[in-house]
């Protein structure tokens, strides 16, 4: 049973706020974080696409370059946040949808350590999938609902491609999911900044 809070008059507010800009379909993104992830994934599939062929060889696991990306995309996504009117309810359940997802993969790398192979492939792809399919239904944003879609069919497919190849996989679905939305975003921050 929820208990009721008083909330102070600052706190009302906030709440106040966070309706209006919730009603009005508020959305500020500059699209930044997506194409520095989006172009991350696309260069780590390319290299580890030409180190496992045996055409460049590379001191370490072209993926583990994801590490500083990850921390640099979160400064990205925190300096964007601080400069929003408001946070929505949509931006958080967003959030919450794309740090799951985050998580989750950071875990189904441990599947690589354990020998477990491309299948780990197929699981970042699925899990790819999912949370772009959620973000489009949250959003409302049908663009993402259909590469979410399209997603989840590419991952099935790559059970059947369980060798280097499946880096193309990836590397398409990194551009769907992030890179042309990151370009969107871009287009339409511009146009709202004007």
């Amino acid at each position: 049973m929820m208990e009721e809070k008083d909330l102070s008059g600052e706190e009302s507010l906030q709440l106040i706020n966070r309706m209006i800009y919730e009603a009005k379909g508020y959305f500020y993104e500059s699209g930044a974080a997506a194409l520095i992830y989006g172009f991350s994934v696309l260069v780590c599939c390319a290299l580890t696409y030409l180190r496992e062929k045996e055409l460049i060889s590379f001191p370490f696991e072209p993926f583990y370059i994801m590490v500083p990306v990850f921390f640099v995309q979160a400064w990205v996504q925190l300096k964007e946040e601080k400069k929003k009117k408001a946070k929505t309810f949509t931006d958080e359940t967003i959030d919450f949808v794309w740090l799951g997802f985050f998580l989750s993969v950071i875990i189904s790398l441990a599947g690589i350590f354990a020998g477990a192979g491309y299948i780990i492939i197929t699981i970042i792809l699925f899990l790819t999938g999912f949370a772009a399919f959620l973000t489009g239904m949250i959003s409302k944003f049908r663009y993402h609902v259909v590469c979410g879609i399209f997603c989840l069919l590419i991952a099935a497919v790559s059970f059947f491609i369980q060798n280097v190849n499946i880096y193309f996989l990836l590397a398409v679905v990194s551009i769907i999911v992030w890179i042309i939305p990151g370009f969107m975003l871009r287009k339409h921050f511009r146009k709202a900044s004007v």
